[in-house]
Order: C-alpha cells, then structure tokens, then sequence
C-alpha cells in the first residue's frame, strides 16, 4: 500500500495586533504524518514567522492550508522536508518489520 503523507498545523499562534494589522500568526506549530494501512508515523515542530509585509497580509480568517503550509516548508526547506519523509518512511517499514523482536525463552512455552 502506498503511504500518504499530509500536513496537520495545530495551533497557528497569533498577536492580537501589530500595527495596523490584526490576529498576525507569528508561529506555526506543524506536524507531518504518514499513513499506510494499519501503520502510520508522524513528526512534529514549530516554525517562527518574522513581522508581517502589510502589502502581502492575508486576514487570519482568510488563511487557507495551503498558504501555511508554503511558509513552513519554505523555512523548513524542502531537503529537510524530504529527510523528515524518509524518517517517516523508515519508522513504517520498521513497523512492518520490525529489525528487532523480543521473544519469551523457550523453556517458558
């Protein structure tokens, strides 16, 4: 089964006002998850955004995922992107076959 990854930002936190400006979202916290089937992972952070352009701003009740989601892979980066998505990959194969097991002695059975 392929695995899906995905995007969860939860909670965005906002200064009230900065200038002229309202609910200004100045951290993201982010998680990254990736599902297959019964298994699934996830990796987790937060990002800092700098002060706002007025000329850009986008209202908090107009703020879409996919616009948040540009500004924590833009100051994630991309390659770091990639290393968390293989880690994810990593932690499910090793949840399919686990590397290492513990079994009971077989005087025990």
């Amino acid at each position: 089964m392929a695995i899906t990854y995905d995007w969860i930002f939860n909670p965005l936190t906002v200064k009230p006002a900065e200038g002229s400006l309202t609910d200004v979202v100045i951290t993201v916290d982010w998680r990254r998850t990736a599902t297959d089937g019964q298994y699934s992972a996830d990796v987790y952070g937060q990002v800092s955004l700098g002060p706002p352009n007025p000329a850009d701003y986008t209202a908090f009740a107009d703020l879409t995922k996919p616009q948040v989601q540009g500004w924590v892979v833009g100051l994630l980066t991309q390659a770091t992107v990639d290393q968390y998505d293989l880690a994810l990959l990593n932690n499910i194969d090793n949840q399919r076959n686990p590397p290492v097991v513990a079994m009971r002695p077989p005087w025990e059975n």
